[in-house]
């Protein structure tokens, strides 16, 4: 997974709101940890006001990332870790998982879990999921394509009962009239909001939910 994505995902990526949310979400805190970090968008904006660690499962996201970092002139440690195996070496007053990370994950209690453990009293976790309704209706059994700086992509969604399964094929151009193929397949689960609720209050969170139709963003707090 993301072998080949990473190095066209800010690319393809467009400007969302999870950014924005994460920021203000965690204002006034101190030090946390960006899970699920991906191209390091994210991190690199709270890496403004805040100490951060960025963490992802994926070898070829981080290098993406940690160039960023360095481009930006921001020291920024990455680490090589999945959300369901977090472990800091620091109590956490905020940790992020924005852009779809919960939905990467089969069971998020396991997640809520570590999470909870790695945060300080009074902290929070701050995430977003695809609903329910856009996996249904917008992503569903739909083919998406796409063509930027010469680089297409295809797109194919084949659902399943609690699942997508997605298959993103790249035509990348050689220079010479030629294109080389690469493909990229992955994962999604569905998880419905009174689902990722109940596991977030099992784990000790007290839960704040705001629905946008298409995406729904969490905050839990751990209590003080």
């Amino acid at each position: 997974m993301y072998e080949v994505l990473a190095k066209y995902y800010d690319l393809f990526s467009e400007k969302e709101t999870w950014i924005d949310f994460a920021v203000r979400a965690v204002k006034g805190k101190y030090r946390g940890a960006d899970v699920g970090c991906g191209s390091g968008n994210v991190a690199l904006k709270l890496s403004e006001e805040h100490d951060v660690v960025a963490i992802d499962p994926s070898p070829q996201m981080l290098a993406v990332a940690s160039q960023k970092f360095i481009g930006a002139g921001k020291r920024i440690p990455t680490v090589l870790q999945k959300a369901e195996g977090l472990k800091l070496n620091f109590k956490a007053d905020f940790i992020t998982a924005m852009c779809d990370v919960v939905n990467y994950i089969k069971t998020p209690e396991k997640f809520f879990a570590a999470a909870y453990d790695n945060l300080a009293a009074g902290g929070m976790l701050v995430f977003d999921i695809s609903s329910e309704t856009k996996f249904k209706t917008v992503i569903g059994n739909n083919v998406f394509t796409d063509t930027r700086e010469g680089i297409t992509y295809i797109w194919e969604n084949f659902p399943g009962n609690d699942h997508v399964d997605m298959t993103v094929t790249f035509f990348i151009p050689n220079g010479d009239g030629t294109y080389s193929k690469a493909v990229d397949v992955q994962r999604q689960y569905i998880h419905t909001a009174a689902k990722i609720t109940a596991d977030l209050v099992r784990c000790g969170f007290k839960v704040k939910a705001r629905d946008k139709k298409d995406r729904i963003y969490f905050i839990a707090e751990k209590e003080a």
